[in-house]
């Protein structure tokens, strides 16, 4: 790559981060990536379980493409985005990331940024579903059982996937992330998984101070022996 091409890529590539640093806070933690299906080469062999994840934690996490990877349409993908979106066509890349959690309320957000067709992520989107109901991740239309589907929110240049606060009981998940890559030069998507404890409702704790204060009533009701 000639010198000032690639002074201008690296300054592009500097952009995307200063654009979703806005929208996605820092951490040091890290959601690893687990498999990714592309349209070239075999299948991959997805992992049958997930690594444990802290709760609360947020975790970071990101990829990306350089031209031609991602570019070309993954065969039979037609990606689901839920009643609101419909299928959002064939993907270029399919990444998968694993997570086992205890019980959490968890919420997701990724972002992409166009920089004039020369770094750019088209389609991107996100969902959650469950591990043990799609056994090897990687779904590349609808997946089975429940599904947490992402909001799509274009932000002038910079696209945003939100997945709002859901509760997810104990078990494996997939958080998948999918689109093309079209840019002339790649593309790149960051984003963060947010997991923070289940909040109780909002009459339990009153119903417990009243159980407190019922035992402490019975206590005193009780007459001592002898």
């Amino acid at each position: 790559m000639e010198p000032a091409k690639a002074m201008r890529c690296g300054a592009l590539v500097g952009l995307l981060g200063a654009a979703v640093s806005l929208a996605i806070p820092v951490d040091a933690s890290t959601l690893t990536l687990t498999c990714e299906l592309l349209a070239s080469g075999p299948a991959p062999s997805c992992p049958a379980t997930a690594p444990t994840y802290n709760v609360p934690g947020q975790y970071n996490y990101q990829n990306s493409f350089t031209a031609p990877t991602g570019v070309a349409p993954i065969p039979g993908s037609n990606i689901y985005g839920g009643p609101a979106n419909g299928y959002l066509g064939s993907a270029g890349f399919i990444d998968d990331y694993f997570f086992k959690i205890s019980p959490a309320s968890a919420d997701v957000v990724s972002a992409t940024i166009d920089l004039g067709g020369v770094f750019s992520i088209g389609n991107l989107y996100a969902r959650i579903y469950g591990l043990a109901a799609n056994p090897g991740g990687l779904v590349a239309t609808s997946p089975a059982g429940a599904v947490d589907y992402g909001t799509i929110t274009p932000e002038g240049p910079v696209t945003l996937v939100q997945i709002n606060p859901t509760t997810l009981a104990n078990g494996a998940y997939v958080l998948e992330i999918s689109g093309t890559d079209t840019g002339t030069l790649g593309g790149s998507y960051t984003g963060s998984l947010n997991l923070d404890p289940v909040p109780l409702p909002a009459a339990l704790p009153l119903l417990f101070s009243a159980m407190g204060l019922l035992g402490g009533f019975l206590r005193r009701r009780v007459p001592s022996p002898g």
